[in-house]
C-alpha cells in the first residue's frame, strides 16, 4: 500500500503556538510479517519556528488496508482504546505517581504525539483517516531485536523490571483509588478474542505429529486445549492493567557499547484487565533464549516480584495479599488456562521465514493457520523446549 500524505497532519500533532508544520514525509517502516495488526508508517515532519526549521521524527500507526486483519483484531475498538492508553491512561498514572511521591515515573513507552479516528469527528467509528502518531524509537536508537533469537539474561531483566512497573502502577491506582480506575483506566481495556482456534489445532497437531520428542506428550497437550478459558472470569486481588502481546515485535531496546540499558514497550491495542501472570509467562517463554530461561526462570520469576512488591510499598500500598506463593498460583493457574495455547499460537508467525508473509492488503486466515506442516528447526527447537517445560511445571 502506497501511503504519501497523512492529510489534516496538524490537527493531529501537538505543537507550541510559534511552531508550524510546513512539510512531511512518509515511507513504509515495518516490512511485511514483522507487523500485523496495523500499517505502521514512519513520517518526518519538518516544523518551522522562530529560529528556523526543525525535524520531528514519528512513526503513524493506521488502520490496516483489508477488511479480514481489521475484525481479527477489532480495529473498530483496539484503535480507541491504543489512543486512549497514550492520551489517558499514561498521564492518570503519572499523576497518580507523583501523589504518592515517586519520583520514578512509568516511561517505557514512546512519546505521545496525538491521535484521532477519522476526520468528520464522529466518536464512534474508525476508519482509513485513524491516525496514531508517536515518537519514532529507531531514530531515538531503539532497535528490535532478531525475532527468533530472544534476549538474553541482562535484557530480559531489563524488561521483566518494566513489566512490574506496567502491572504494579494501575494495581495501586485500582485499590486506592477504584473510581479513577475504573473510569480513566479501565474503560480503555477490552479483552481480544482471536478467531480460527479449530483450524488451528488441526494444523498444530499435524505439525506436532512430526516431531518424535513430542509425541508422547500428544494427550497432555490435547487435554491442555481443551482447558483453554479464554473468558474465565477475572481473578482478584491480582487482576491489573495487561499488555496481552509481549513479544519481541513489540520490544525496543536501547543498547550502548553492548549492552541493552532501556527499554520501550510499544503496540497497546489489545491491553486488557487481567492476571499479571498472562504477561509474566508470555514474555518469559516467548522470548528469553531457551538455555537462559532453563536456567533463570526461578530468578526471573523472583526478580519480577520484588520489583512488582518494591513498587506496591513506593505507593504506599501494604503487599501481605501479593505474597510470592500468591504470584505462583497465579502463573500455575493462566499458564494452562490461558498462556499454552497464546504460545502455541505465536510461534508460528515468530519463527515465520523472512519473505514468507504476504502485503497486508493480501492477507489471509490462511497465511496465519496455514495447511503446511513445514516448520524451521528453530521453530521446532521452541516447540520442544516450551512444551517441555510446561510439562516439567504441570501446567499441561
Amino acid at each position: 500500500m502506497n501511503v504519501e500524505r497523512i492529510e489534516k497532519l496538524e490537527n493531529i500533532l501537538f505543537l507550541d503556538e510559534n511552531k508550524t508544520i510546513i512539510d512531511h514525509q512518509v515511507k513504509r517502516l515495518t516490512a511485511p510479517g514483522e507487523n500485523f495488526g496495523s500499517l505502521m508508517l514512519s513520517v518526518d515532519i519538518t516544523v518551522q519556528n522562530a529560529y528556523g526549521t526543525e525535524e520531528i521524527h514519528t512513526v503513524a500507526k493506521m488502520v490496516p488496508p483489508n477488511g479480514f486483519i481489521q475484525e481479527v483484531f477489532n480495529t473498530q475498538t483496539t484503535f480507541k482504546n491504543e489512543i486512549g492508553f497514550y492520551n489517558n491512561i499514561v498521564p492518570v498514572l503519572h499523576e497518580f505517581q507523583r501523589e504518592q511521591g515517586m519520583d520514578e515515573l512509568v516511561d517505557f513507552f514512546p512519546k505521545y504525539y496525538g491521535g484521532r479516528i477519522n476526520l468528520n469527528g464522529d466518536p464512534s467509528v474508525v476508519d482509513s483517516d485513524a491516525v496514531l502518531l508517536l515518537e519514532n524509537l529507531k531514530i531515538a536508537g531503539y532497535e528490535n531485536f532478531e525475532r527468533t533469537l530472544g534476549f538474553d539474561l541482562e535484557t530480559s531483566k531489563l524488561i521483566v523490571t518494566d513489566l512490574a512497573h506496567l502491572h504494579a502502577v494501575p494495581l495501586g491506582l485500582k485499590l486506592k483509588k477504584p473510581d479513577v480506575f475504573e473510569t480513566e483506566v479501565k474503560k480503555y481495556l477490552a479483552p481480544f478474542r482471536p478467531q480460527g482456534h479449530s483450524t488451528f489445532y488441526q494444523r498444530f497437531f499435524s505439525v506436532i505429529d512430526k516431531i518424535d520428542e513430542l509425541k508422547h506428550l500428544k494427550k497432555r497437550i490435547h487435554k491442555a486445549f481443551d482447558n483453554v478459558s479464554l473468558d474465565s472470569a477475572v481473578r482478584e486481588p491480582f487482576a491489573t492493567f495487561v499488555h496481552q502481546d509481549c513479544w519481541v515485535n513489540n520490544i525496543m531496546i536501547k543498547v550502548e557499547k553492548g549492552r541493552s540499558v532501556k527499554n520501550k514497550l510499544v503496540d497497546f491495542q489489545v491491553c486488557d484487565y487481567g492476571s499479571p501472570a498472562k504477561d509474566l509467562i508470555f514474555f518469559l517463554f516467548a522470548n528469553v533464549q531457551n538455555h537462559v530461561l532453563e536456567t533463570h526462570y526461578d530468578d526471573l520469576v523472583r526478580y519480577y516480584h520484588e520489583t512488582f512488591t518494591s513498587i506496591l510499598q513506593k505507593l504506599k500500598y501494604e503487599t501481605t495479599r501479593f505474597a510470592f506463593d500468591a504470584l505462583l498460583e497465579e502463573i500455575n493457574y493462566e499458564a494452562g488456562h490461558s498462556q499454552f495455547l497464546h504460545l502455541m499460537f505465536m510461534t508460528f508467525p515468530m519463527f515465520a521465514p523472512k519473505g514468507t508473509v504476504r502485503e497486508l492488503t493480501e492477507l489471509t486466515l490462511d497465511d496465519f493457520i496455514s495447511e503446511s506442516t513445514d516448520i524451521t528447526d528453530l521453530h521446532k527447537e521452541k516447540l520442544i523446549f516450551i512444551i517441555q517445560q510446561f510439562d516439567k511445571h504441570n501446567w499441561i
